[in-house]
């Protein structure tokens, strides 16, 4: 897997159904179907239209018509939450003991908070989460075929502002990946004569988000774009079919439990100049609770995240999203800062290396970056760690090189303090 960036140099409007109050809203995260097609126009203006059986014309069906899947796009941070998750429909107290409930994983919320001093209602959450991006609304009057101004005809259009940063996956081999990245800059959204350029970076990721294992053995998959599901007759379907998910997990699976919701899925196929079919589709953040006869292999998972569900894959649909991140309650954060203060524990014995206030400030400048992804840093500390005479130290390093990222940054930032 690879991870795209986009930085906007414009500003860019993404197309969002049509509305009646004469605003024309934007999207705030690029579908895949939009990267793709931006993707397709940076070729097709190179290169042009390529007759059928030519070179360029295979390599074009093999960049835009199967041989890679674009992924959705989103801010650092945001992510569609899962239809799933359960949370205060007003903001919680400090003294609510939970905040969301997770009914994929086996939670059952309540109705309402039993805090008395909240009370709120509990409601299915849905839609982007983490923080809206920086967008600008303008008025201004239509203009009509002649060139002037239509009397008493106003309408709004909504932007997203230059110099964002959008990241998401593609799944490519090498040498399609180098075919797209030479491809850049592209162009998103509508306007293109004066919006939407963007500049392009692709480079190794990890592997994409894939089903979630619960202890009992059911997988969890949750959608972080729209899905594309029929049944055996072709009908719409709102989950995808037992046959895909064997074929897929190489195990008999079936969906038992969804929480999904509708919505309709067309666009734009610029290269012909006409309308995507329209398609009924569920919506991002819909979640399925499936059911394997017998353990799923880790190879079956990570082929499930590179490979999606549904239909219409290598538009951008079907693309899969990782576990959502569930705001803390009372009992989480004493849960979480129990775990973190026994991790810091384990690495305490590292502070007898402050030999000198610069060199422990050093280290842990190397501690933050090696939580970072830093491999310089993380020989630097296992080196530091197999050198030391005390063996208490040398197993504090190890302890501490061998945590998640995450962990190692809390740990690094408490024994900072």
């Amino acid at each position: 897997m690879s991870e795209l960036t986009l930085t906007l140099s414009q500003p860019a409007q993404l197309g969002d159904r049509a509305r009646k109050d004469f605003v024309l809203s934007t999207l705030e995260y690029v579908p895949g179907s939009v990267v793709r097609g931006a993707f397709a126009a940076a070729w097709l203006a190179r290169h042009g239209v390529s007759a059928p059986g030519t070179p360029q014309r295979e390599e074009f069906l093999n960049l835009f018509e199967g041989g890679v899947r674009f992924g959705s796009l989103l801010r650092e941070g945001t992510e569609f939450m899962s239809l799933a998750v359960a949370g205060h429909k007003y903001d919680p107290t400090d003294a609510c003991d939970y905040v969301d409930y997770d009914r994929a994983m086996g939670d059952e919320p309540p109705s309402h908070c039993p805090c008395r001093d909240c009370e709120s209602p509990l409601e299915q959450l849905k839609g982007l989460h983490g923080g809206r991006p920086d967008v600008r609304r303008r008025t201004s009057t239509a203009i009509g075929e002649s060139g002037v101004a239509v009397d008493r005809t106003l309408f709004t259009r909504e932007t997203l502002q230059a110099g964002q940063v959008f990241r998401g996956t593609i799944v490519a081999d090498e040498n399609l990946r180098a075919i797209l990245a030479g491809l850049g800059p592209v162009r998103i959204g509508g306007r293109r004569t004066t919006h939407g350029l963007a500049q392009v970076s692709i480079r190794d990721g990890g592997p994409p988000p894939t089903a979630q294992r619960r202890p009992d053995g059911m997988l969890v998959v949750r959608l972080r774009s729209p899905g594309i599901f029929t049944d055996a007759c072709g009908r719409p379907a709102s989950h995808p079919s037992a046959e895909e998910l064997e074929e897929v997990l190489g195990v008999p699976a079936r969906v038992v439990k969804s929480w999904t919701r509708w919505e309709q899925a067309g666009g734009w196929h610029a290269a012909s100049g006409l309308p995507k079919p329209q398609e009924l589709a569920v919506c991002a953040g819909s979640t399925f609770l499936i059911h394997p006869e017998r353990t799923v292999d880790d190879s079956a998972l990570v082929k499930l995240g590179a490979r999606g569900l549904g239909l219409r894959r290598h538009e951008g649909f079907g693309d899969l999203a990782p576990p959502p991140v569930l705001r803390q309650g009372r009992t989480a954060r004493e849960t979480e800062a129990r775990r973190i203060r026994e991790l810091t524990d384990s690495a305490a014995p590292l502070r007898r290396i402050q030999t000198h206030p610069r060199a422990w400030q050093k280290m842990l400048e190397l501690m933050t970056a090696h939580a970072a992804g830093d491999t310089g840093a993380t020989e630097a500390l296992r080196r530091l760690g197999s050198g030391h005479p005390d063996a208490d130290v040398c197993a504090a390093m190890d302890f501490f090189l061998g945590l998640p990222p995450r962990d190692a940054a809390r740990v690094a930032e408490v024994l900072g303090r």
